[in-house]
């Protein structure tokens, strides 16, 4: 039988408090975890009920987690990442400013065969302008690096404009050709000057999204304004 070996009583006392301050630190921890996303659960309590305030006041709709038509051509295209939707009116039309999320996951696997996995939640602000009349289906939007390369490559796409500073810098998608004649001049400059953003519009909702979040009311106007001139220009085909 092998003899029992006891540590000595300074090294057991040093063991016990050891393995007691690691108990006291996971606890510490986990209690730090816990005042954290109390915190941020109230604070975001806070924000919806200052914009509900803020609708309430302005003669504005305050709407949390609407069912929106416009998530399939948002980044992610998530259904349900509507947070909440504020509907009123701006210069006379009726606009929607909206805040949507979306989350990506992504798996890896380690040198040592382990799978470790991370998400990233992405958030916007997707505003939309109702037109007077239905549109077909029309998107502008930036030019990305590789968009640029097959251009200079290959030559102008089938839904060039013609205007050859717009059309390196921008790209217009349609529904068939000959519709990329709907953005006029007026609106071609308007981009070239960088008064409007890129948008997409579908039937009669026009609708442009940045990333960030909805937190102050008095960019609320900033974040329409520049979109009802893209509609304005579109409906008199300028």
């Amino acid at each position: 039988m092998r003899p029992v070996t006891t540590l000595p009583p300074v090294e057991r006392m040093g063991s016990v408090f050891w393995m007691g301050g690691c108990v006291a630190v996971a606890l510490l921890i986990g209690v730090g975890i816990v005042a954290l996303v109390v915190t941020t659960h109230r604070q975001e309590r806070e924000r919806r009920e200052r914009w509900r305030q803020w609708a309430a006041r302005y003669g504005w709709t305050f709407v949390e987690r609407p069912q929106l038509t416009w998530t399939d051509r948002v980044p992610g295209r998530n259904r349900r990442g509507v947070r909440f939707a504020l509907t009123g009116t701006l210069q006379g039309r009726p606009v929607c400013v909206a805040e949507y999320a979306y989350t990506e996951t992504h798996s890896s696997t380690g040198a040592d065969g382990n799978q470790t996995t991370s998400s990233q939640t992405h958030t916007y602000v997707v505003s939309s302008v109702w037109l007077r009349r239905e549109f077909p289906t029309l998107a502008v939007a930036p030019r990305h690096a590789f968009s640029k390369l097959g251009r200079a490559l290959f030559g102008s796409d089938t839904y060039a404009t013609g205007h050859e500073e717009f059309d390196r810098q921008w790209r217009v998608a349609a529904a068939a050709p000959g519709q990329q004649a709907l953005v006029g001049p007026t609106l071609i400059a308007a981009h070239l000057a960088g008064a409007v953003p890129s948008w997409s519009v579908r039937a009669a909702e026009l609708i442009t999204y940045r990333g960030g979040r909805l937190d102050d009311p008095a960019l609320l106007p900033s974040l329409v304004t520049p979109l009802i001139t893209v509609a304005g220009l579109l409906e008199q085909g300028r």
